[in-house]
């Protein structure tokens, strides 16, 4: 197999557009970046596209696993260390990149599944989102909505923040504000619909939480649009003892989040 070393070839010059935000939207597409993420995708399902990997990388005796699963359904491609090091994000790539098939999802299906969603609106930095996207998964979960004006979902750093969890969980992205809350009276699944906001009167644990239910989670300096405010069948605060005007976002979701683990346990 010829090792590609030129920066000018053809699928190389592809790989490097893909790190542009507006070309994994046209495309559909994103990077992963390491032995970990591209094993967690792999374990969830995901379809793969191209593989770019060094010759070390693909004489290990140990990846030989993983190589099985990928080869068949995407190309493999083989590149020298320094290119694969010019590429990528991260200072350690582990000799492996590769190409991967966003997963598009209906609403119909999307909302028929998930009984506990997480909504994300115009959250903006990617260590929040990716640290979001883990907590849900960990508090159980079952799907995430982000609303037009938030990070890209597989932007690197938030991947690298999800530690894996992005290909555990269903995730609509760039959903328009008005798109979702038609989608919402259309639904028939009938989700208790609930906003985090700091002038609320009651706190998160005096709910009573239904079992199925959309959690709502603001932009890190304004909070959820007003319409989405409006639109709550309740509003929720978290109580503050010490002289914080509030949490951080990925905080504050993982403190309702997690209440809302702990009732359905207590409820068994």
């Amino acid at each position: 197999m010829e090792v590609i070393s030129s920066s000018q070839n053809d699928k190389v010059k592809y790989l490097n557009k893909l790190y542009r935000s507006r070309t994994r939207r046209q495309e559909g597409l994103f990077i992963l970046e390491g032995k970990r993420l591209i094993e967690a995708a792999a374990a969830g399902g995901a379809d793969f596209k191209q593989v770019f990997l060094t010759p070390a990388f693909f004489e290990t005796a140990a990846h030989e696993q993983l190589l099985n699963i990928l080869k068949n359904s995407a190309e493999l491609i083989l590149i020298t260390p320094e290119l694969l090091a010019d590429l990528a994000s991260t200072v350690n790539p582990q000799g492996i990149l590769a190409t991967v098939k966003e997963n598009v999802l209906t609403e119909d299906k999307f909302y028929q599944s998930a009984a506990k969603i997480l909504l994300l609106d115009r959250i903006q930095d990617p260590g929040n989102m990716g640290t979001m996207i883990r907590t849900a998964v960990a508090a159980g979960f079952s799907g995430i909505i982000t609303l037009k004006g938030s990070v890209d979902i597989y932007n690197q750093k938030v991947i690298r923040s999800t530690m894996g969890a992005i290909f555990s969980i269903p995730i609509r992205q760039r959903v328009k504000q008005q798109n979702f809350l038609t989608e919402l009276n259309n639904s028939a699944s009938q989700h208790e619909l609930l906003a985090a906001d700091l002038t609320a009167a009651e706190y998160h644990f005096e709910h009573q939480y239904q079992t199925k239910l959309i959690l709502m989670i603001g932009n890190e300096a304004n909070g959820l649009a007003p319409e989405l405010l409006t639109a709550a069948d309740s509003r929720l605060k978290i109580p503050l003892a010490g002289q914080i005007e509030s949490l951080n976002a990925a905080v504050a979701a993982s403190v309702i989040a997690f209440e809302i683990l702990s009732r359905s346990l207590q409820n068994k």
